[in-house]
């Protein structure tokens, strides 16, 4: 069976499992923002339809996955563990003469 072209928010959550209503939240954030948030949407004039177009979903999923080099290393990793990370206080005088 060949996979639809065009799916309904139901259908991308038990495909996709992101959930319609954080579809529907991304098409709010899109109408308020007056830029794209989330995959590019179908809405026949005057319904309350809502499809996508399967490619759309895909590549928005691989557009914002986060790449391990995106990732900003973390502070320990910075440290070198080789050396002694003490504190270095000036020796006391010797005030005994």
């Amino acid at each position: 069976m060949a996979k639809a072209i065009i799916l309904k928010p139901a259908e991308i959550e038990c495909e996709y499992g992101i959930k319609t209503r954080a579809l529907a939240y991304m098409r709010e954030c899109s109408l308020d923002k007056g830029e794209q948030v989330g995959p590019i949407w179908i809405n026949p004039k005057d319904t309350n339809i809502y499809l996508y177009r399967r490619e759309s979903i895909e590549t928005w999923l691989i557009k914002d996955t986060v790449k391990f080099t995106d990732v900003p290393e973390q502070q320990n990793d910075k440290n070198d563990k080789s050396k002694l990370n003490l504190l270095k206080f000036p020796k006391k005088p010797n005030l005994t003469k």
